[in-house]
């Protein structure tokens, strides 16, 4: 196999380095939305960036394995886990597998998890980064005080910490320093796995002194925001959207044709409690 593909069969090969890596969570029947991903924001191709398609492979069809198998003949970029399955249930270990595999295979600065719906400007994200702590950061659009739930897929069972779920950056792409993988990956075996991969990470990250970042331009909730030039990230787009996107940054220079909010954002208040650190929403933010 390709040293990109089993997390089994990589671990020793000498290591590479790049100062952001992007693990772009994908579902293995999903190669259009990657091709539409590989044509957009990754065509803004940067020496000091590396991405992977982090995809589960047990349990898989034959025929959808195939498909997998010769995609990444051709790309080069998919890190398939045969220790995972697919499923949503399954998440958060697939993210924690995807770290431990990244902290023993790569040198890296700075890692990016976002899924295959997220549009990501890698250029003024790698010029913000730069500014940024060069450790213990811990950077997205933090969510603090919400429910747990009781209920449906998201249902968690083994939630027992408090009456709602701890500050957590949203899954739609956060960036985390390379010392906090290095401290996830190796207390992974200690670390309680919740339904929500998000979630886990913000836990497995509470008791760190670390520098916690809320940036509005991470679009990263369940649906987007709207759509601002300033955005970095963008969570919920389709191939088309992304295509549109990428369209109108060559043509303009601009994310956007107008400006658009659909819903309203807030500053993360860090002085009180997470029940109240994201009431305020402001009609100035993007």
């Amino acid at each position: 196999m390709a040293n990109e593909i089993s997390s089994q069969t990589v671990v020793g090969l000498t290591q590479k380095s790049f100062y952001l890596i992007v693990l772009i969570m994908s579902d293995p029947t999903k190669s259009a939305t990657r091709k539409a991903i590989r044509e957009t924001w990754l065509s803004v191709s940067h020496q000091k960036v590396k991405h992977l398609f982090v995809i589960g492979s047990k349990g898989l069809a034959e025929d959808v394995l195939n498909d997998v198998l010769k995609e990444n003949t051709a790309h080069h970029d998919m890190l398939i886990l045969d220790s995972v399955s697919e499923s949503y249930s399954s998440l958060t270990v697939k993210v924690l597998a995807g770290f431990q595999w990244l902290h023993l295979n790569y040198q890296f600065n700075f890692l990016l998890k976002c899924d295959d719906d997220s549009f990501v400007r890698t250029v003024p994200l790698l010029e913000e980064l730069q500014k940024k702590p060069q450790s213990h950061l811990y950077w997205g659009f933090f969510k603090g005080g919400s429910s747990v739930f009781q209920k449906g897929k998201w249902k968690e069972s083994e939630w027992f910490l408090c009456d709602t779920y701890l500050p957590y950056a949203l899954g739609g792409g956060y960036i985390l320093s390379s010392d906090l993988v290095e401290f996830i990956a190796k207390s992974g075996p200690l670390l309680q796995q919740y339904k929500s991969e998000d979630v886990s990470v913000g836990v497995w990250l509470s008791p760190l002194k670390i520098r916690r970042v809320h940036d509005v331009r991470f679009d990263t909730e369940f649906k987007s925001r709207g759509c601002y030039n300033d955005y970095l990230i963008t969570h919920k787009q389709s191939a088309n959207e992304m295509r549109e996107k990428h369209d109108n940054l060559i043509k303009t220079g601009k994310l956007c044709p107008s400006e658009l909010r659909v819903r309203y954002s807030y500053n993360y208040n860090w002085t009180v409690l997470p029940s109240k650190c994201c009431k305020n929403f402001d009609p100035d933010l993007p």
